[in-house]
């Protein structure tokens, strides 16, 4: 995984079935931020993409990637310091080619930071 543990953490992981829910803390020291607003951070709309990614990875127990975005919103900008721990769901649905449909989503119990959906292989 590459982002697990430098980028976020994992406080809390529950599963069930097709569904996932990761409760992470947004790691404020990760070197991401010297370049993606030094003083200011702000989560990079690809981080978080590959967090959803990680964690339909966890949920399936299988190494995925990104096959197709269909929809990726990024509803409200995610910094460590406004919301340093968010709960990411995940519904990962297997499809007869072998790939997953993945809806998910990026929030705290405030508002909502991103929607995804895609194909995951």
């Amino acid at each position: 995984m590459l982002l697990k543990d430098k980028f976020y953490k994992i406080l809390k992981e529950e599963k069930d079935g097709d569904n996932g829910k990761y409760t992470v803390a947004i790691l404020p020291d990760c070197n991401v931020y010297d370049g993606h607003f030094p003083g200011d951070p702000v989560c990079p709309g690809v981080c978080n993409i590959e967090t959803i990614k990680e964690c339909a990875m966890m949920l399936t127990g299988r190494d995925l990637r990104i096959k197709a975005i269909k929809q990726c919103r990024l509803t409200a900008i995610a910094t460590p310091t406004v919301c340093p721990e968010v709960v990411i769901t995940v519904n990962a649905t297997a499809k007869e080619d072998g790939t997953y449909l993945v809806v998910a989503n990026i929030a705290d119990d405030k508002q909502s930071y991103m929607d995804f959906k895609g194909t995951l292989a």
